[in-house]
């Protein structure tokens, strides 16, 4: 969408960002790792009830996850292939509960041999590191927000939603330490870009909490601008759109290929 306003449209500032990347990278970080263990702990504090053994493990080597996460982030952009041997070593990373299955595969001196040889040692410690950033994002589903999923947020929400009501009740309720980062990013975003018209791009049913909550937020701190949803999810799932409060957070919602639908907004707004 991005290449095709600038190719038809040249006089246009069309800018792209990714919130949900960003959301991802500040919740895995040392700072946000260190607001996750607190929630936990004040959280269990206040029912005066044990976290589960998994938030307990995450809670025992909070230090350790402080520590390493950032730099296994790194690894993971291809930005600092050199700690793939520190990974690899298994004396590195802090290991959770995904960790366990590890014990039942290959030879005991090596339970990764089989699969990576002497040789794989970047991918080994890839799968290691994806390992470390599932047990990261368990802790802060069962922990922070059970709505959390690395590649989706919130999907029960609107997975074949026969009512508006459970996205409407999750968006009105108390925000979590997910929704505040969210939040705090669309704010970031806003203020930098101050756009007219933000479009929301939403491929699966996983990603409509977000871009609501972001529609809403940009809504707040800009009330001029136009939102419009589009992507896979509004194509198939809102051809026959009967719910009025969708609009209370968007403008416009684009069906089939966006390129067109967008230009004629444009167009729309313009005259």
């Amino acid at each position: 969408l991005k290449g095709f306003l600038r190719a038809v449209r040249p006089e246009l500032e069309v800018v792209q960002a990714d919130p949900a990347i960003e959301l991802v990278l500040r919740l895995f970080s040392a700072k946000g790792l260190k607001q996750i263990a607190g929630t936990i702990q004040e959280r269990a504090t206040r029912v005066r009830r044990k976290p589960p053994a998994a938030l307990a493990s995450f809670l025992e080597q909070a230090t350790r996850y402080e520590q390493c996460v950032e730099p296994t982030i790194r690894f993971l952009q291809g930005k600092d292939p050199s700690l793939a041997i520190r990974i690899s070593s298994r004396d590195y990373l802090p290991e959770g509960p995904r960790f366990l299955p590890l014990e039942h595969m290959g030879s005991e001196g090596d339970p990764l041999g089989w699969a990576f040889g002497a040789l794989g040692v970047q991918d080994r410690a890839k799968y290691l590191a994806s390992l470390f950033i599932d047990d990261l994002a368990d802790v802060v589903r069962e922990g922070i927000d059970p709505r959390f999923e690395l590649s989706r947020y919130g999907e029960k929400l609107a997975a074949s939603a026969p009512s508006f009501d459970p996205l409407s009740e999750a968006l009105e309720a108390a925000p979590t330490l997910v929704d505040r980062y969210l939040d705090e990013i669309t704010t970031e975003l806003i203020a930098r870009h101050r756009p007219d018209i933000l479009g929301l791009t939403v491929p699966f049913p996983g990603n409509v909490y977000g871009a609501l909550r972001i529609a809403r937020q940009a809504k707040a701190h800009l009330p001029g601008i136009k939102v419009v949803l589009g992507g896979g999810y509004a194509n198939t799932e809102l051809r026959d759109l009967a719910e009025p409060r969708l609009f209370d957070h968007i403008d416009y919602v684009t069906l089939d290929d966006g390129e067109r639908p967008f230009l004629r907004l444009l167009e729309y707004f313009e005259n």
